[in-house]
């Protein structure tokens, strides 16, 4: 569960600072001007992170014993939420139409794919960035913006016995974190068989700036340094 009281006053203090590249490039290449002005609200330093947070489930595919992908459910936190809302004239809690998911999509998703849509999958033989999505689908939840949508496995050995899903940005900017309940569901005919286990990816390190702890994940203390929580697909003997 994310808890973050202090981004919900930032919308109420001003101090100057910067945009950040990061989230600019990430989410928004067409940046409008209410995101802007929000993230010059925020009371932390633009260059501590991570400054988003969020909750995420998987839903990995397997049919006749091979990997097709997965499901991927983002919940964002309220300042990213507000953020797309009102940068394309939205109202929290209403019904998306057809125009109105093509407008999220193209001006705060697609263009996750110059970062892989944060996903990565991993075998014995290599790792494969995410490429490609399909079935794009905003929605709302907990009164916060979600995502759901399928990222195809297209790497060598889908019928591997382990499979590693790895979801994480690199810079910390973003805080993704699996949801404390029902992280994780399999589709699968022989879904009896597929085990599952979250791991930490101790080969992924990843470094960021922790002066500031103003905004952070309930209970959480920012060292400077994290490795991503990996999926852990495999297969019952």
């Amino acid at each position: 569960m994310i808890v973050s009281p202090e981004r919900e006053k930032a919308v109420n203090k001003q101090k100057r600072s910067t945009f950040p590249e990061n989230l600019k490039q990430k989410f928004f290449p067409g940046t409008g001007l209410f995101i802007i002005i929000m993230v010059l609200m925020l009371p932390v330093p633009l260059s501590a992170h991570p400054h988003m947070f969020i909750d995420m489930k998987l839903k990995p595919v397997f049919s006749e014993g091979k990997f097709l992908g997965t499901w991927v459910n983002w919940l964002f936190d309220m300042v990213f939420t507000t953020s797309v809302l009102m940068d394309n004239g939205l109202k929290l809690g209403c019904p998306f139409t057809d125009e109105d998911v093509e407008t999220i999509k193209n001006t705060a998703f697609a263009n996750l794919l110059n970062y892989n849509y944060f996903t990565f999958f991993k075998t014995e033989e290599e790792i494969t960035p995410a490429r490609h999505f399909r079935d794009f689908t905003p929605f709302f939840s907990e009164k916060r913006l979600g995502y759901q949508f399928f990222l195809p496995y297209e790497g060598p050995a889908p019928e591997a016995e382990e499979i590693r899903i790895a979801v994480y940005d690199e810079t910390f900017f973003c805080d993704i974190a699996f949801t404390e309940e029902n992280p994780v569901e399999i589709e699968s005919p022989q879904a009896s068989e597929i085990r599952w286990k979250l791991s930490r990816g101790y080969d992924s390190p990843i470094e960021y700036d922790n002066r500031d702890q103003r905004v952070s994940r309930e209970g959480k203390v920012y060292t400077g340094q994290t490795f991503p929580v990996e999926l852990v697909l495999y297969k019952e003997p």
